[in-house]
């Protein structure tokens, strides 16, 4: 050992002495749009300080050098509780090392009784009851650890491509209500029962476009998206039929509004094409890369685990995953269920506090799995046949 790695590893444990004979501080901060309040207290549960801060790198930076002044610059004397477990404020405190320990707004709502039966709440009174709420139950909840590089990259990339998903529907929904008004007989050529997809848009394009009149120009759309849920004629005789009897001056309004409302969309369903092919980049190289015993080897390895599941599961469970907590991937997921007893009374109810983006990816590993694994069909169809709903079964399935 060098002479200043020994150094370094006295002036640590110095410092963790130092934190152990001094009192602990706890904080809370209440996060605000473009101002944050923050307040300590002892151990006691005595107010210690109190300030309040922009949501700027000035108001971040002053902010954490205070807390170092009044924990006498031993980081580990400190708590932070904070509802939000992630963004700017969050990382900043644990890349400066200090303990950050995530409290749910609804907890939040229930410790606030302690202190107000009427419901008064204010942004002081929040951070303050943060703050105490980790003073007596700290043990409780849960302490924000930093992800990886990459994963946070992924986390970014699944949360934009979920947007992209609700643009999709959305702008379906409203394009479906505007060509129901005039031209319903065109939604024989769109999908059944599903998002307006790109072959539609551009049909919808072209058929609106009166300068163009050429017949190639149909069979090319049809052969470049190898449509084969209509063919040409289908085509052409949806087309040459007549539109609804409407006010003069509805037609036009609708045509140049549903333009409109099909450009954003093509515009959308090709990002969204181009989110889904760098997940399933990703999905090969990792599972390539990847080490036998590796999380990600070990999650692909499993029947129905594709590229969105996957990152879904290293993503909004990644802590959950790396200390293979199994528990706390059953409740995330919305997999576990709840037990409510009473007297003679008990039931068992779906899980409703949960991550939805993860339910979301569980739903669709079950539904992959029972399609392509002869286990996790046959568990499907037993709890089918007890009676248990389509849903039921694929949560059956996932937490089997």
């Amino acid at each position: 050992m060098s002479a200043s790695t020994g150094a370094d590893a006295t002036s640590h444990a110095l410092t963790i002495d130092t934190a152990r004979s001094q009192p602990p501080l706890f904080v809370g901060i209440d996060l605000g749009r473009w101002f944050h309040v923050t307040i300590v207290i002892d151990s006691d549960g005595k107010f210690f300080a109190e300030r309040r801060f922009a949501h700027s790198v000035d108001g971040l930076s002053t902010t954490i050098e205070w807390l170092f002044d009044i924990a006498e610059q031993v980081p580990q004397r400190f708590s932070v509780a904070i509802e939000k477990p992630h963004g700017a404020v969050v990382e900043t405190l644990l890349m400066r090392g200090i303990a950050v320990f995530a409290v749910n707004p609804k907890q939040v709502d229930r410790f606030r009784d302690r202190f107000a039966l009427s419901g008064a709440k204010d942004d002081r009174r929040d951070a303050f009851v943060l703050a105490d709420a980790l003073r007596t139950d700290g043990h409780r909840f849960h302490r924000v650890s930093l992800p990886p590089p990459d994963i946070i990259v992924l986390r970014e990339h699944l949360r934009s491509r979920s947007q992209l998903v609700k643009q999709h529907v959305a702008l379906s929904s409203q394009l479906r209500e505007l060509i129901v008004g005039c031209w319903p007989h065109l939604l024989e050529l769109a999908p059944k029962n599903k998002a307006v997809d790109a072959f539609f848009g551009e049909l919808l394009l072209l058929f609106f476009d009166v300068d163009n009149e050429n017949m190639d120009s149909l069979r090319t759309l049809i052969q470049k998206h190898r449509i084969r849920r209509v063919t040409f004629d289908d085509v052409i005789r949806t087309l040459q039929a007549p539109p609804l009897c409407v006010a003069p001056g509805t037609l036009d309004a609708t045509q140049a509004h549903i333009t409109v409302l099909t450009q954003q969309l093509l515009l959308v369903i090709r990002l969204r094409r181009e989110a889904d092919q760098f997940l399933e980049r990703w999905f090969r190289l990792h599972r390539r890369q990847s080490e036998p015993l590796a999380d990600t080897a070990i999650l692909a390895s499993l029947p129905g685990v594709g590229a969105l599941v996957l990152a879904s599961l290293l993503c909004h469970a990644h802590d959950a995953v790396r200390l293979r907590n199994l528990e706390a991937l059953r409740s995330l997921g919305g997999v576990a269920p709840v037990t409510k007893q009473s007297g003679k009374r008990r039931q068992v109810l779906l899980r409703r506090a949960r991550s939805q983006p993860l339910n979301y990816a569980l739903h669709h590993w079950a539904h992959m799995a029972v399609l392509r694994d002869a286990k996790s069909e046959n568990h499907y169809r037993r709890l089918r046949n007890k009676g248990h709903s389509h849903a039921r079964a694929l949560r059956g399935v996932v937490d089997r």
